[in-house]
């Protein structure tokens, strides 16, 4: 893949704003505000700046987490958070749990996130168009300009219906605010979501924006492009309950022909180097090996640092290190729920698409490699029998503790494949996921953003009731044939395409959004699925007889942790835990933002 490599030189002209120094000393290499956006290089440094502030904000690192994906996942119903003990990666457990306030740290992190990125995006379009407070038209204009609009307006439409999704009534940040302006929350969700498709109808009707140059045109999927726009309008008409609107967006999306689902043996490419950029990838940011970020921090947020960590099992507790990741590097940071791994197992069975989410105990202990199977000095496979992995005491879960909030199903989705292991690729070689310059720890693979199985299966929905409902039927069958679950629906219905999501997109940042969505419209009970379904009933905790019975062969078991480690689940709350609330900090500075339902109401956090 031709990695978009931005220039750090560009991304540090437009942050130089000239300044009087106390010495007076004159600064080298300055560009003066007034003096900038002016050619098309300034636009350039500008959008390269955009997507840099994006890729270091929203799909970057804070602390040992992406917040994004803590606080959208591990709310969902079929994750657990996990780590060493209830303690351990206490803000994430907070979400799974339904424990956090408004003053917790992760949610800030996510909002504040957006909101920067917001920020420099607002950059190139109040710069380059007269959308700015005092209507000023811009010091130049050209062809180029007009696409670095497009794309800014595009990513920043994207950005307000996350906004949306997470806490319903956001500010609607339409250009570069001056710090003697208020802002204020937006009347209705329906308002934001309403403005976000605007948006990118304005870009896509531009003629400025990228397309996408059939399936093979990898570039296109790193930036903001006509198929991003329409999945951003069909997605968010989805949530503001106009299916019309969706089919028309997501209709033209799938008519492009730009897009495809890859081959069912590659599914799990879809996570993993291999896969970046692919005929399924609507957008993903590039995440690259820099040559002037090799060394230090620097390298390491820009491949993840830590979050390779996060997704890993806990090694600590293990006999050895599996051959998949190698190294003590796994802190077991979110678990499959495991009525959910039943689930899924039962409807995929051996799919490609159960096995890349995650594997069962006898895959995990006895399909996969750990240090026995493997040759120290040839770095060959000793090709153990059967009965010697049974028996075997360098594999499965060695500590007494067990691994806490776990089941006996292992996920890997997004695990960091050092080695691609063998159960997945068949023995056929592909890239490692880990960065040269960082070793194991470290996450090269490019951060999912949108990509085409999403897009079919909102598609599908759209169409349940309309006149394009065999359309709607033919896209949720595409995402199934893929699957290799061997379940193909006959007809379009709400529960197939409910359940279908579910798996395809398990761990991907959707599944809390949509319950809340399909909760508002009456379709599931929210209540049911939280509070009453039995998820949150015991914290699992995972042993293997081997070592905590001194059994003959390895047999995994669970048990539900007691004392401090129980569970502490606060329950789902309607009208209040659908949506998030605007983070102490910013509603201290800025009153006027109100926070969704009770959350309004709150007095407890000072």
């Amino acid at each position: 893949m031709k990695k978009i490599i931005f220039s750090l030189m560009a991304c540090a002209l437009l942050g130089a704003v000239s300044c009087e120094s106390m010495l007076d000393i004159p600064q080298k290499g300055v560009t003066s505000y007034d003096d900038f956006y002016a050619n098309d290089a300034d636009a350039e440094a500008a959008l390269v700046n955009m997507y840099k502030q994006y890729i270091n904000n929203v799909a970057a690192t804070e602390g040992i987490d992406v917040p994004e994906q803590v606080v959208l996942n591990y709310s969902a119903d079929d994750i657990l958070a996990a780590g060493g003990h209830n303690e351990d990666h206490a803000p994430f457990r907070y979400f799974c749990e339904f424990r956090y306030d408004n003053a917790n740290g992760t949610l800030k992190q996510v909002y504040q996130r957006y909101m920067y990125s917001i920020y420099h995006a607002n950059l190139v379009i109040s710069n380059f168009t007269n959308e700015n407070r005092e209507g000023t038209a811009p010091k130049w204009e050209s062809a180029f300009t007009k696409q670095a609009v497009a794309e800014a307006r595009v990513m920043r439409a994207y950005l307000h219906l996350m906004l949306a999704l997470s806490w319903n009534t956001p500010p609607i940040i339409d250009r570069v605010y001056n710090a003697d302006e208020d802002i204020v929350s937006a009347e209705s969700q329906s308002q934001v979501l309403e403005w976000v498709i605007a948006e990118c109808e304005k870009a896509i009707s531009s003629g400025s924006l990228p397309a996408r140059k059939g399936k093979g045109d990898k570039d296109a999927t790193a930036r903001m492009s006509v198929g991003f726009a329409q999945f951003i309008a069909g997605k968010a008409a989805m949530f503001n309950n106009d299916p019309a609107t969706a089919r028309k967006y997501l209709g033209d999306l799938i008519n492009s022909g730009n897009y495809a689902l890859i081959d069912s043996d590659l599914y799990w490419t879809n996570f993993h180097v291999y896969g970046d950029g692919n005929s399924e990838s609507i957008f993903e940011p590039n995440l690259i090996e820099d040559p002037a970020f090799t060394q230090g921090w620097g390298a390491m947020m820009i491949g993840r640092w830590m979050v390779a960590n996060v997704f890993c099992w806990r090694t600590d507790a293990l006999a050895s290190s599996p051959q998949v990741h190698v190294g003590n590097m796994g802190w077991n940071g979110g678990a499959i729920q495991e009525d959910f791994a039943k689930k899924f197992l039962a409807h995929d069975g051996d799919s490609p698409r159960r096995l890349a989410c995650f594997l069962t105990e006898e895959e995990w202990l006895y399909e996969m490699d750990w240090a026995s199977d493997i040759d120290a000095a040839t770095g060959q496979n000793v090709n153990m029998s059967l009965a010697d992995k049974k028996k075997d005491p360098l594999r499965g879960i060695k500590s007494a503790n067990g691994v806490y909030s776990h089941g006996p199903y292992f996920e890997w989705k997004h695990m960091v494949y050092i080695n691609p292991p063998k159960i997945l690729t068949g023995g056929k070689e592909f890239p490692a996921d880990n960065m040269k310059t960082t070793g194991p720890a470290s996450n090269h693979t490019n951060y999912n953003v949108a990509r085409y199985a999403e897009a079919l299966l909102l598609y599908a929905e759209a169409c349940i009731g309309s006149a394009d409902e065999a359309k709607g039927l033919a896209a949720l069958q595409q995402v199934q044939q893929r699957s290799g679950s061997g379940k193909i629906s006959d007809k379009l219905t709400f529960e197939d395409v409910m359940e279908e999501k579910q798996y395809e997109l398990w761990f991907e940042s959707c599944r809390f959004h949509d319950l809340v969505r399909w909760g508002n419209q009456g379709k599931v009970d929210l209540d049911k699925v939280f509070n009453q379904s039995g998820i949150h009933d015991d914290v699992p905790i995972v042993y293997d007889a081997f070592f905590t019975k001194g059994e003959a062969e390895h047999r995994l078991y669970t048990e539900p942790a007691a004392g401090d480690n129980a569970i502490k689940y606060n329950k789902f709350e309607k009208g209040r835990h659908e949506y998030f609330p605007f983070p102490l900090d910013v509603t201290k500075m800025n009153p006027n933002l109100k926070s969704y339902g009770a959350w309004a109401n709150d007095t407890h956090v000072e």
